[in-house]
């Protein structure tokens, strides 16, 4: 199961949190104000109250050990990068933070965030794409117990081809795309290889991930 730590309980943070949990996380929701934590603490696997730019606090809930972490905190920029880096240098495979414009989002992946969002903008490019383009992903209803994830390719997938795996049949996934590493850009980031629609030529490597349409059932199986 999928863990992640959402730290600060804002309308972001919060929404985040709820989503996550209703995907099926196991989600960790930090926030210093006790108010903040109760108004989530039903909806979610555990919640707490305290200081998330103190990096002994974050240790001592294992936050090192998530699979992903959501620094939420819209308010407090200080805060945010300061736990954007305790993260990053905790080992947390992927930090997510929310920034309000882009010089924010700058500083917040110079500390360690390999993920920025930008609600604001990122939620207006959503809208022009759906309105220009109309993605079939914008309209499907899948039925109540199938969701599209992005899961880590298993590794003893890595060297075969997806004929070979024969995904369909054995597994009962559908593969939407496979998601690889590229070179370093200039800032030292790898970039992102998207190969949608692949065939079943087409082999796993190292480190690749995948967005798949499957049973919440079977997904939970790779998570």
């Amino acid at each position: 199961m999928l863990k992640v730590a959402v730290l600060g309980l804002g309308r972001f943070g919060q929404a985040v949190a709820r989503e996550l949990n209703r995907q099926g996380a196991e989600v960790l929701a930090i926030d210093r104000s006790l108010n903040k934590v109760n108004e989530i603490i039903k909806e979610v696997d555990e919640a707490e109250s305290f200081d998330a730019t103190n990096p002994s606090l974050l240790a001592s809930r294992n936050i090192g050990r998530m699979d992903a972490v959501v620094v939420a905190i819209g308010s407090n920029f200080e805060a945010s990068v300061l736990v954007t880096m305790h993260c990053h240098e905790l080992g947390v495979p992927l930090v997510c933070a929310k920034a309000l414009n882009e010089d924010q989002a700058d500083v917040l992946r110079k500390v360690g965030a390999d993920r920025v969002i930008k609600p604001e903008e990122d939620v207006g490019e959503h809208l022009a794409r759906h309105l220009t383009h109309e993605s079939v992903l914008d309209f499907v209803e899948l039925p109540a117990d199938y969701s599209i994830r992005r899961l880590k390719v298993p590794k003893d997938w890595v060297g075969q081809s997806l004929g070979e795996l024969d995904i369909l049949s054995a597994f009962k996934l559908n593969i939407i795309q496979i998601i690889r590493k590229g070179d370093a850009d200039l800032d030292g980031r790898l970039e992102e290889i998207k190969l949608p629609l692949p065939g079943g030529e087409t082999s796993f490597q190292q480190d690749d991930q995948m967005d798949v349409i499957g049973t919440d059932k079977q997904l939970g199986k790779f998570e």
